[in-house]
């Protein structure tokens, strides 16, 4: 959301955020120069906060509100609508459409039309919600600044800070540290892998509930980084990435790693496999099956060739299917269209 208002903001639209303004989202958001109202949403009915945002759509001449969560669209888009905005709910995660009859009146006469950021997330919507029309959903890839990732000067710098030899074999993991992620389907092979491969290290950046386990779990070569705000650079410094998530909202994080040149190893799960194609731009692994973690991951450090060109050919789908400035056109247009619908 913010990388989409930021980019639209570029492009000449006046653009706002209405969110918690002491929230994760609002400090970025003023960071980058953003303007912030201060939302706070306690339930579905909270008439206080469905005023409130009657009042700034109207102050500020909204003519559309794209909003991001469904207790947002529930209670703030019946407001939207009576200020004489569109409305335009993201589903950003591949979770089912309640069914209660607020929801269908949020989704039927509320919502001007729908943005679902994969083909699983727009399957997972209709098939929870079948009264919900197809049409009105529109498929809207994620998108990121390809050019970020794209620097190797860090390589060096980061190999050196976190103890990895220039020569020795390094996996990538970026996530938050829980079961959903199944960061512990690649642990769990690690000292099989480092039998094969010596000095092997595998770096997870990330925090959370399974932080101890996992350390249990891996004895040597294993490096938990915590939270780190240097991604990009990050991932220069690993020679595979892998995701062996067993649910994703999109899986931003594989697309970074595709745009930094990295083969890729992921999760046959939700719809990392619109981002990756088995065998063409990476590797799909059933999540579950840590044999084949192993075996896939073996198979791409053993052969540098075939990883190379799998990573080129990731590189190129990152650029074209997956570029911000993609992602800005087919909102934009989206915007329009469903504005004029008002």
């Amino acid at each position: 959301m913010l990388s989409a208002a930021v980019g639209l903001r570029g492009r000449g639209h006046d653009v706002r955020l209405a969110c918690r303004d002491d929230g994760a989202l609002g400090r970025h958001a003023a960071e980058a120069g953003l303007p912030v109202d201060d939302l706070r949403f306690r339930g579905d009915l909270d008439p206080a906060t469905s005023w409130r945002f009657w009042r700034i759509c109207r102050r500020h001449r909204i003519d559309l509100c794209c909003l991001n969560m469904d207790k947002v669209l529930r209670v703030t888009g019946p407001a939207a609508r009576l200020a004489g905005a569109a409305v335009v709910p993201r589903r950003g995660s591949e979770s089912p459409v309640g069914g209660k009859i607020s929801h269908k009146i949020a989704y039927l006469k509320v919502a001007d039309g729908v943005i679902a950021n994969s083909t699983a997330t727009r399957r997972t919507m209709l098939d929870s919600a079948p009264w919900l029309p197809p049409g009105k959903i529109r498929i809207i890839y994620n998108g990121i600044d390809c050019g970020r990732y794209a620097d190797a000067s860090a390589r060096e710098r980061v190999r050196r800070e976190l103890g990895a030899g220039p020569d020795d074999p390094v996996i990538g993991m970026v996530g938050e540290l829980t079961s959903r992620k199944n960061h512990r389907a690649v642990v769990s092979r690690l000292a099989a892998l480092r039998e094969r491969f010596p000095g092997l290290q595998v770096w997870i950046a990330g925090e959370g509930p399974e932080r101890d386990a996992l350390a249990e779990l891996a004895g040597d070569g294993l490096r938990l980084l915590g939270f780190r705000d240097d991604v990009p650079d990050l991932l220069q410094g690993v020679d595979l990435f892998c995701h062996p998530a067993l649910r994703e909202g999109f899986g931003y994080v594989i697309v970074e790693a595709m745009a930094a040149g990295k083969p890729v190893i992921v999760a046959r799960a939700s719809n990392l496999p619109e981002i990756v194609g088995d065998e063409e731009t990476g590797l799909l692994v059933d999540p579950i099956d840590e044999a084949a973690w192993e075996t896939a991951i073996a198979d791409l450090l053993a052969d540098p060739e075939r990883a190379g060109v799998l990573a080129a050919a990731g590189r190129a789908r990152a650029n074209t299917a997956f570029d911000i400035e993609r992602m800005l056109d087919e909102v934009e247009a989206y915007f329009v269209e469903c504005r004029a619908r008002r």
